[in-house]
């Protein structure tokens, strides 16, 4: 077969679905090449291989003109006439779309091409995003509405995304191919660690992680009021970047129970996911997209032996009432604060043994075999 495309607007560096997806589909030899298309920022290579098969093309935008409210358009513009004018005289079979926001382009290369087969793989519930409000959640309604009769197959990470796409747009050819990590190296990293305790000087108690963005509707100001309540033996690790930076330590400097880390390359994750006791994936009912999201941290938490506080939202509730891996809160401090307070070690080594039972039938492998499927059903 000719290319595979797969186009996501960012430069490409943490993009883990689309680096396991893409590996998985180089390894069955059936594409001559498989280019991964995004954008250049500073200090990033243009062209980067990355195997005999894969190589990622970070497109050079031009510097936006200075018109208020239009910089994203026109990189967006730029973006799509660049790769529309690398590849048109291509041999393309598949596009792979990552997002709602470059299925513009895959719809357009299809309308060249004719023969090209259009994959979207929605990351999330795409017009039901956290932010996405006003004009700019009708633009993107209407968009996905309009290009969706392009897509030969639709890729998503939830069954109850699936049920969304399914009954919104009357759609069959749907897959869920949940956004699970590959297992290897996870196996070493099934016995927790001491490094949170060397780097905090935690002598005993427990230690809970909350790993990712410290962003709005992640539940971070509940997690700092509740645990600046708690008993100074319960601690909270909160390890990542984002708007609530400040704040995380802010609480960290006057609460000897919190502790702020910066985040860690995506290598690194395994050894500090094990550093902790039980893992944290509180989810804020802020958008539709969130409450049926079933976060990629459930599955590291897991795979590193480590149970899961989650909310109680219908993905996140059927993960841990299947393999009783952890506990559900509803997403209030009070609920949350008395859950914390009622774990204890025979709590946590209980649930632990059922992770590490979980790692069985979990992993990106199981995955793999749904979206290999899905690919040769195009061809």
């Amino acid at each position: 077969m000719g290319l595979n495309l797969h186009l996501y607007p960012s430069d490409i560096r943490f993009e883990s679905r689309m680096l396991k997806a893409t590996n998985s589909l180089a390894s069955t030899g059936k594409f001559s090449e498989i280019h991964l298309i995004g954008i250049l920022e500073p200090g990033l290579a243009e062209h980067e291989r990355i195997d005999s098969i894969r190589s990622i093309w970070r497109v050079p935008l031009s510097k936006p003109l200075p018109i208020p409210k239009t910089r994203g358009l026109q990189r967006l513009l730029g973006w799509t006439a660049k790769i529309l004018s690398r590849y048109r005289r291509e041999d393309v079979s598949i596009v792979h779309c990552h997002s709602l926001e470059d299925l513009p382009i895959g719809v357009l290369l299809k309308l060249v091409h004719r023969r090209v087969r259009l994959v979207y793989d929605a990351h999330e519930l795409e017009t039901e995003r956290n932010g996405l409000k006003g004009i700019r959640k009708v633009t993107a309604k209407l968009k996905e509405r309009l290009l969706i009769r392009f897509v030969d197959h639709t890729l998503v990470v939830s069954d109850s995304i699936a049920a969304w796409y399914r009954q919104a747009y009357k759609r069959n050819a749907i897959t869920v191919v949940r956004n699970m990590p590959s297992t290897n190296g996870w196996s070493r990293h099934d016995q927790p660690s001491s490094v949170f305790r060397d780097r905090f000087g935690i002598n005993g108690g427990v230690v809970f992680l909350y790993q990712g963005a410290l962003i709005r509707g992640r539940g971070i100001d509940l997690l700092l009021s509740a645990f600046s309540k708690v008993g100074k033996d319960k601690h909270i690790v909160l390890m990542g970047y984002g708007s609530y930076e400040p704040q995380v330590k802010q609480f960290a400097e006057k609460f000897s129970n919190i502790h702020f880390h910066e985040a860690v390359k995506p290598h690194e994750v395994m050894r500090y996911t094990a550093g902790a006791d039980v893992g944290i994936c509180l989810i804020e009912n802020v958008c539709l997209s969130y409450y049926y999201s079933l976060p990629n941290k459930l599955f590291e938490y897991t795979l590193a032996g480590m149970p899961v506080i989650v909310s109680k939202f219908p993905e996140m509730l059927n993960f841990v009432a299947e393999f009783e891996n952890g506990w559900d809160t509803t997403v209030q401090e009070e609920s949350i604060l008395n859950l914390i307070e009622r774990i204890d070690r025979q709590d946590i080594e209980a649930k632990r043994r059922n992770c590490l039972k979980a790692r069985e039938s979990i992993g990106w492998s199981s995955e793999e075999r749904k979206l290999l499927a899905a690919y040769a059903a195009l061809v």
